[in-house]
């Protein structure tokens, strides 16, 4: 029985795969598209330039962008409170070995928003033909670990309905043995995909593409560095560090009908705790509210 069970979501997974590039319910990409289509209508662009637009098609080719920091942004005041709420144990969840989240965390640091600039902005906009909103903020704390990888530390795709895309920015000095995050570009990450890699349990199926150095890139930057990327669409893993600690924060985004701001100063408070994929666009709807998702 179990191994007809296995079958079904298999197969299941294949025709969703396919059909959508993710095992999201069809409800959930029909809403999608419905949703997407309509925000489109009522968008006007305004300020975006050429380099925005630039960018925002390097974004759709690659799968990923990297953007310095904001002029703007205090990175290093950024990181001083970061760490000054991971030194509270009241202030962290234990997802794993090694691994933390900030609770309530943009309760805590509202200005991480901060690392929205201008650019920032017209580069989503173009990207998506609409506004944008901000469904998840998510603060993480990763320690040097002997653990075995598992989870978001082995090479995978978000399943997550093909809008939803993340911005990872970092919030401490990260080089390549501090946590780098890795990454595949698109076009690999789609042949790989296309030998029948779907999910972690498929690793074996592929492990010589996935752990070939020459094609992961590898991100260092200082505090600030923003890492946008198609979480559904490209390879990606997150890396323990091999000494000190890596903070990061991580914004999870969809297309909206109204700007960003305006989104955020009403659901501000609900950031921290929406998890898993965004079911509904029109409500913000989560998966599952918490920490432990």
């Amino acid at each position: 029985m179990r191994k007809l069970k296995v079958a079904a979501y298999e197969m299941r997974h294949a025709v969703r795969d396919k059909l959508f590039r993710n095992n999201q319910p069809l409800a959930v990409n029909l809403r999608y598209a419905k949703y997407q289509a309509e925000v489109r209508k009522g968008w006007k662009p305004t300020g975006v330039s050429a380099g925005d637009t630039a960018l925002a098609q390097q974004f759709h080719k690659d799968g990923y962008i990297v953007l310095p920091p904001p002029q703007t942004l205090d990175g290093d005041g950024l990181a001083r409170q970061t760490d000054d709420a991971f030194a509270v144990p009241a202030n962290r969840y234990t997802i794993m070995d090694g691994l933390f989240r900030m609770i309530d965390g943009v309760e805590r640091i509202p200005s991480v928003a901060d690392v929205f600039d201008a650019q920032m902005e017209q580069v989503l906009e173009s990207y998506y033909q609409s506004h944008f909103k901000i469904f998840g903020i998510y603060f993480y704390r990763t320690l040097p670990t002997p653990s075995k990888p598992q989870s978001s530390f082995l090479w995978h795709l978000d399943n997550c309905p093909g809008p939803e895309i993340k911005l990872m920015v970092y919030l401490d000095n990260v080089v390549e043995d501090t946590g780098a995050f890795r990454l595949k570009k698109k076009s690999l990450s789609d042949d790989i995909r296309a030998k029948g890699f779907r999910n972690r349990s498929q690793i074996q199926r592929v492990q010589a593409d996935l752990e070939n150095g020459a094609t992961t890139d590898v991100i260092e930057g200082p505090p600030g560095t923003r890492i946008l990327f198609e979480n559904g669409q490209v390879l990606h893993k997150a890396t323990s560090p091999l000494r000190e600690h890596r903070d990061v924060v991580t914004f999870v985004i969809i297309p909206s009908d109204v700007p960003w701001r305006a989104h955020f100063a009403r659901n501000r408070h609900l950031l921290s705790t929406n998890a898993g994929a965004c079911i509904d666009p029109w409500t913000d709807r989560p998966q599952h509210v918490g920490y432990g998702h």
